[in-house]
């Protein structure tokens, strides 16, 4: 089968992936990478009527990073989470715990990194630099992590006109007889995926209303302009159908808040600057970094360069090499660069169809490497799987010649069969 059916047949399949949503429950995924935390937290800062600030440290837990036993018709976890707060001189200020507790019927979500116990817990204190230090107990293993501390500072001299920027989901939700923003909560991360994220940019000055902006990311300037959409209300958080949403209401004195709708879409995965000014000014009196980072992104895309060359069942040896050609820092760019062509929403940079390819690397890399040492990716089962996807039936039994048989049925007119001719779990695809 030459490249261009293949390629077609790629198309046809994995378009249909997309609409039913495939699961590669087996893929290699988050172990591999090293940005994968036990605990995403992130602390935001906002000042009160009584010239304190309220903390506000949200956290969300993936579940397989959790203990489950089975109790009943259900898998339980539980843990407990405290968070000491230190001044900039080491001495203890204040200590919370929360406790949460977790129950599911189905056992697949026990392995989920895609599921996630969400909470808050809220610190009034003074103005000042503090350090917020996490340690987490898992209440069926007994096990304890120390995790990374947090600096959370609003002496800064820019604290003292904007407050760091807040992600939150585009689509709001319904809390009680509010509608509400939804705080994204990776660690004050931008996710870099299909969904859309709005930016909030809260001035402590509710009268000032002429804010610019130019952010970039690694690759180019992604902003440069005025911040046209703005409203004056308070940012009150609280956790509503286990999720933080951030309404308009408490104790918190209001800000003005700027807000970049669906930015975030246009972001590559990566560093990022933003750099605020004053109307009319060249200079910009505030700067912050922040990050554009793929949660989930498969492990195959990790090393650009085994991504390029698992573009072998898309293209030709000699497109690869002229990919290869380029300066290895451009890898990344010549990689997205190709795949724009068959991206289904070419709007964003986000490419549903290469993630959907790699993360078919990742699974058969897992689940069809032989004894003969070949990677699974390298298999005859490996390709199809990358190609077309999971099979919607296998049936499996041995041939007249006691040799283990495999054929994967996608619809009545395709199928495949592969046969374990040497008993070292490498099937040699057969009829297909």
């Amino acid at each position: 089968m030459n490249k261009v059916k293949i390629k077609a047949l790629f198309l046809c399949i994995i378009f249909t992936a997309l609409a039913y949503s495939q699961n590669h429950s087996n893929s290699s995924g988050h172990n591999e990478f090293p940005g994968f935390k036990f605990l995403y937290a992130e602390i935001n800062s906002f000042p009160l009527a009584n010239n304190n600030w309220e903390y506000y440290y949200t956290f969300r837990i993936p579940y397989d990073h959790l203990v489950f036993v089975k109790d009943d018709n259900y898998y339980i976890a539980g843990f407990s989470l405290a968070v000491e707060v230190t001044d900039s001189l080491g001495n203890s200020i204040d200590r919370q715990i929360q406790d949460g507790n977790i129950r599911v019927s189905d056992y697949k979500e026990t392995d989920s990194d895609i599921l996630f116990y969400q909470g808050m817990l809220t610190f009034n204190l003074p103005e000042g630099n503090y350090n917020f230090l996490p340690i987490i107990t898992d209440m069926n293993s007994r096990d304890e992590v120390k995790l990374k501390k947090i600096i959370n500072s609003t002496l800064i001299e820019k604290y003292k006109f904007l407050l760091p920027p807040i992600i939150v989901n585009s689509k709001k939700v319904q809390c009680g007889n509010q509608e509400m923003s939804v705080l994204t909560n990776y660690d004050g991360f931008i996710p870099f995926s299909n969904n859309s994220y709005d930016i909030i940019i809260p001035s402590k000055d509710t009268s000032f209303t002429n804010l610019k902006a130019i952010i970039m990311d690694d690759m180019d300037t992604v902003f440069n302009g005025p911040l046209t959409q703005s409203s004056v209300f308070n940012l009150s958080y609280q956790v509503c159908d286990s999720q933080i949403v951030i309404g308009s209401s408490g104790k918190i004195v209001p800000t003005r808040n700027f807000i970049l709708k669906d930015l975030c879409n246009k972001l590559y995965e990566g560093g990022l600057k933003f750099l605020f000014f004053k109307d009319g000014e060249s200079k910009p009196f505030v700067s912050q970094n922040g990050i554009c980072f793929w949660i989930d992104k498969p492990s195959s895309l990790m090393d650009p360069e085994f991504a390029i060359k698992m573009l072998k069942y898309m293209t030709t040896d000699d497109e690869i090499s002229k990919i290869l050609d380029v300066k290895e820092k451009n890898y990344t760019r010549e990689l997205f660069k190709f795949w724009k062509k068959y991206d289904p929403t070419p709007a964003t940079q986000y490419n549903e169809v290469m993630t959907e390819y790699y993360k078919r690397v990742d699974y058969a890399a897992v689940n069809y490497s032989a004894l003969s040492k070949k990677q699974g990716y390298d298999t005859d089962r490996g390709k199809i799987y990358i190609l077309f996807g999971k099979p919607k039936k296998i049936e499996r039994y041995s041939n007249s010649d006691g040799k283990i048989v495999e054929t994967w049925y996608y619809d009545q007119q395709k199928k495949f069969i592969f046969v374990d001719k040497q008993g070292t779990g490498e099937f040699s695809l057969q009829k297909g």
